[in-house]
């Protein structure tokens, strides 16, 4: 990304940070400013394993009730394939006058993997706060993990030309791409983290295997500027995988709405600086309260970088707010795993939410006649203008990727 691109995207997200509160869902807006940080957790740790009884102790200063959320697979009372929101704690929690409350629970009639429990606090003066805590379990009910065995209706008649399904022995990812599946960095410029995409031979590499899935683990140590990841699968020589009109790209992954997030699944046609175009599939911002997204959905953003009309002005690019509570399984991005897809064909470029259409526009020149790559990253904070705000989560958040596949017209 270079000073010009950096130009464009900064007035970008104002205007979308502008138009954010009419974007979204009625829920965040009605509790935006009743919002209150006021939930620590005391134990376990963020981001730890969990299997079978399991408590949960914390501190939520300031509120006197609470109570805690987990998506779950269909069982017999509640037959829906998407799932449904299970209640951890269906009486309740009276918190003590120290705000200190704690539930338990079997994680093993809950999903395997990974998990975001939501931990919500309120109080009579309708104050609120909900805290996502990130465990991975590690028993459970293995539901939807890995890939499809049928290919998604977006991608209908197309073949399939890439998958990683992150099953492998080791992951294949170097600093600059050469010689491996995956680069660490955006080829071949333009890191753009407010915590900085890292070298896998680093310290602090974010990159990691667990089970079938990618983790991607942002951090920040003291003393450090902190770390976070991004995959590319070509390289800093622009070699690797590309794919032409008709295509289509899906990933599906679970993230962490937190001060700061910024998880992405995108494409892009050139690693110059050059006319071309970038296919925000998803861009979703973390965060609740005064000051941040407070946002359930998503942005599917297309840019046409350094493309004029015929009068000479910058081409408009279309873009769409997702509201996904009102999509499919009617849960955010943070709630549980969801499937991104887009497919590019020559006359129409589509965008899907779990294998249902979200939003459409005309194919633009570049994306029809130029090869594309997938980035998928897990940036925190820097180009997107949120602040940064995880030290109630022990400045760590992670990002899950199951799988990514692309496919390829004939």
């Amino acid at each position: 990304m270079n000073s010009r691109q950096t130009f464009f995207i900064s007035v970008l997200l104002c205007t979308l940070q502008i138009q954010l509160t009419n974007a979204f869902p009625s829920e965040d807006r009605q509790n935006k400013r009743s919002y209150v940080e006021s939930i620590r957790l005391l134990s376990p740790s963020v981001g730890c394993d969990i299997s079978g009884k399991t408590e949960v102790k914390f501190i939520a200063k300031g509120m006197t009730t609470a109570h805690a959320l987990c998506w779950n697979a269909p069982d017999r009372k509640n037959r829906s394939p998407w799932g449904h929101d299970t209640n951890l704690t269906p009486g309740g929690i009276h918190l003590a006058a120290t705000g200190i409350g704690k539930f338990v629970f079997n994680a093993n009639k809950l999903p395997h993997g990974p998990l975001n429990i939501r931990i919500h606090a309120q109080n009579s003066e309708g104050e609120h706060d909900v805290f996502e805590l990130q465990v991975y379990n590690k028993k459970g009910k293995r539901w939807k993990e890995g890939i499809p065995s049928s290919p998604p209706p977006g991608a209908e008649g197309m073949e399939l030309f890439f998958s990683d399904d992150f099953d492998n022995k080791e992951l294949s990812i170097s600093n600059d791409g050469r010689g491996t599946r995956y680069n660490a960095h955006k080829p071949t410029f333009g890191d753009f983290s407010g915590w900085p995409f890292t070298d896998v031979t680093s310290p602090l590499n974010p990159f990691s295997q667990r089970d079938t899935y990618l983790k991607i683990a942002a951090r920040k140590p003291t003393g450090t500027r902190g770390s976070t990841g991004l995959l590319a699968p070509v390289d800093m020589d622009g070699k690797g995988l590309w794919v032409k009109a008709p295509c289509y790209f899906e990933c599906r992954f679970l993230a962490h709405s937190a001060p700061g997030t910024w998880p992405a699944f995108w494409v892009l046609n050139q690693t110059k600086n050059l006319p071309g175009d970038e296919l925000d599939i998803i861009e979703a911002y973390g965060g609740r309260g005064e000051g941040n997204p407070n946002d359930s959905g998503y942005y599917a953003t297309a840019h046409y970088w350094q493309q004029k009309d015929s009068e000479g002005k910058e081409v408009k690019a279309p873009w769409k707010h997702i509201n996904m509570l009102e999509i499919g399984s009617k849960t955010s991005w943070s709630t549980t795993f969801h499937t991104y897809g887009l497919c590019v064909g020559k006359g129409s470029t589509v965008y899907y939410l779990d294998n249902i259409e979200v939003f459409r526009h005309a194919t633009n020149r570049y994306s029809g006649e130029q090869p594309l790559f997938f980035l998928v990253n897990y940036a925190i904070g820097g180009a997107s203008g949120w602040k940064i705000n995880l030290e109630r989560y022990d400045n760590s958040s992670d990002m899950y990727v199951d799988f990514i596949r692309v496919y390829q017209g004939k």
